[in-house]
């Protein structure tokens, strides 16, 4: 998330993204669709496809968007691994909360799915906001549990001391327009999200699930996301190999390779936009499943 503006939080931390249920059910495998309660108060909207024995793979998306931005991963492994999507807290159809909506927040919703759904060491997946979802994760219960990582198109974020002043005010200085306007804000993102053009349904689609999140709550997660907490600390404690998948168009691109994370790889997808996996589906699933297969091979010589 570091230093990208808030529009083009294409570029760095937001967005996921949600296509429409009926070209999710026309892509095939099939795939369960539910409601996960993960605490007292919380349930996330989950899908799930694949062997239940399976490795299993968490998708995390982005800020405003859900579980439906992974479709086309469904579609190509979902017959594969266990694949499991989720609309974070306050996205889409999970419990919107007008409070604890930080990253830190869904790192206890992503333990507790994980937990619910009682995955053995899956490969977690974390774009944009994901990232920093993945990066509170690490921060608070360690890699232990999990096979390994996977962080698409995002810098993880070292909070409000690492943004240089013009990239703060830049910040800042947009949220405004999202409050008033969501829907016009929306759209207008989009071009920085997708380097393929949309179709009017698609478009249509992923803003109107956009806007399940009340603007006010979207405010306060791009606060607690660019300006909260340094989540750079959680390099210290990610002990399982992590793959970096970076968009070519990535303004940030040498940022996100050279973070010292230790045992990362790196591979820059060229012709895709922020939505790495959206735009240039065949060249990210290569790279997923390469590295999903060293991992359960590694784990297999042990």
């Amino acid at each position: 998330m570091a230093s990208r503006s808030v529009l083009v939080l294409a570029g760095s931390l937001l967005l996921g993204h949600v296509v429409a249920n009926t070209a999710i059910a026309a892509s095939k495998p099939a795939q369960s669709d539910r409601l996960v309660p993960v605490s007292a108060d919380v349930k996330l909207r989950v899908i799930e496809s694949g062997p239940a024995k399976s490795q299993p793979i968490v998708l995390v998306p982005g800020w405003c968007f859900t579980a439906d931005i992974w479709h086309k991963q469904f579609a190509a492994l979902g017959d594969r691994y266990r694949l499991v999507a989720f609309d974070p807290r306050s996205q889409g159809r999970s419990t919107i909360l007008d409070h604890a909506n930080s990253p830190d927040d869904r790192a206890e919703d992503i333990s507790r799915l994980i937990a619910a759904l009682h995955l053995q060491q899956p490969i977690i997946v974390g774009w944009s906001q994901g990232v920093q979802d993945v990066a509170a994760y690490a921060l608070k219960f360690g890699t232990h549990d999990v096979g390994g990582l996977v962080l698409v198109d995002a810098a993880v974020s070292g909070g409000a001391e690492a943004l240089d002043g013009k990239a703060a005010g830049e910040e800042l200085g947009r949220m405004p327009i999202y409050a008033s306007s969501p829907r016009e804000y929306l759209q207008a993102m989009m071009p920085y999200v997708f380097r393929k053009p949309l179709s009017p349904n698609e478009l249509s689609d992923i803003v109107s699930a956009g806007l399940r999140t009340p603007s006010s709550i979207g405010v306060a997660n791009l606060t607690l996301d660019f300006f909260g907490k340094d989540y750079r600390r959680a390099f210290e404690r990610i002990d399982v190999p992590t793959l970096l998948v970076v968009a070519g168009t990535a303004p940030d691109k040498d940022v996100q390779i050279r973070q010292p994370i230790p045992n990362a790889t790196s591979v820059v997808v060229d012709g895709a936009g922020h939505a790495v996996f959206y735009d240039e589906p065949a060249k990210f699933n290569d790279a997923l499943v390469r590295f999903v297969e060293a991992r359960v091979a590694d784990r297999a010589k042990r």
